[in-house]
């Protein structure tokens, strides 16, 4: 059960760094070019975490509206995603798959707060700022020339930086992208019977737009504020975190929780009455309390999850 786990979790991690397309005509315009331009280029994610610097590198391209990342290390995945579409090619195949229509959707709630001209990697190029509820949340550099989206921030409730996206070499025309690296993966299927206490309709600002069969051994539902994502996991047993080195205690408002921070995700265990869930996106440290809060809080699993622990379950 770890091991699928962390499978789904890795394609995750690309699912919610994707920004979707914002309201109002000109905003609409930026995300519309970042879509159809075509480059490739090394990109660097950092992250300034509660418990430290996060950050890594991947090479970047972008062909015929698909993005395509890969660490270049040898074994390492290959994601690939656009059109509503994610899946992660590796050596073994492909890990996962998931559509969801949220990624063609333009979100409700987030507003176009400044434009300015700036230079970036030597070229032209526009910062737009978005907003909701009022707080500057997200910064977005979008090349002149091509649109492509050169640089992205995403920030706290106070307006610092939690991580940062940037391009730190830029080529613009139609990459050569690896033979095979668009392969479709395994499909996941929706499903239409979950409890509602585990995956409500909302979570502040953030909208349930799917929940999915997971492994057949629980459900994942995809919640997004239109910028922000996290996927949602339920089991009826437990999650463990056994083999996860920078696991940590936390404690929230509502009880202990596992938690651990990657370069742009932030992932969170806890058992319930309900079972194990697990939550993982990219949310900033606030908005994760937000979350939290309208979720089953941390308590021992249930008579359930006990007998199917006992029997592998």
């Amino acid at each position: 059960m770890k091991r699928r786990l962390l499978l789904l979790l890795v394609a995750a991690v690309f699912t919610a760094g994707l920004p979707l397309a914002a309201q109002g005509a000109e905003l609409s315009t930026y995300f519309e070019r970042a879509a159809s331009a075509e480059y490739e280029g090394d990109q660097v994610l950092t992250c300034k975490t509660p418990v430290g610097i996060r950050d890594t590198a991947a090479v970047v391209q972008q062909k015929d509206g698909v993005i395509y990342v890969r660490a270049g290390v040898d074994g390492a995945p290959t994601i690939s995603a656009g059109a509503g579409t994610l899946a992660a090619q590796g050596p073994g195949g492909s890990a996962s798959s998931i559509q969801f229509a949220a990624a063609t959707k333009a979100p409700s709630g987030y507003t176009m707060s400044g434009e300015e001209q700036v230079t970036y990697l030597g070229r032209l190029a526009d910062r737009v700022s978005l907003s909701i509820g009022g707080k500057n949340r997200v910064r977005l550099t979008f090349d002149r020339e091509t649109g492509a989206l050169l640089r992205s921030e995403t920030l706290n409730a106070d307006g610092s930086v939690y991580c940062t996206s940037k391009l730190t070499s830029f080529t613009a025309g139609t990459p050569n992208v690896a033979s095979g690296a668009a392969a479709t993966g395994r499909k996941v299927v929706k499903d239409f019977d979950f409890s509602t206490t585990v995956f409500p309709a909302k979570l502040g600002a953030f909208r349930r737009l799917d929940v999915y069969g997971w492994n057949d051994v629980g459900e994942m539902a995809y919640y997004s504020d239109g910028f922000f994502a996290f996927a949602l996991y339920h089991v009826e047993a437990r999650f463990s975190v056994e083999s996860i080195s920078d696991a940590r205690e936390w404690k929230g408002k509502s009880g202990t929780y596992w938690r651990w921070f990657l370069p742009g995700t932030t992932t969170l265990v806890w058992d319930t009455s309900e079972g194990g869930m697990a939550l993982h996106g990219d949310l900033p440290v606030d908005l994760q309390t937000v979350v939290l809060a309208g979720l089953p809080a941390p308590s021992s699993p249930n008579l359930l999850s006990r007998i199917l622990e006992l029997f592998g379950g």
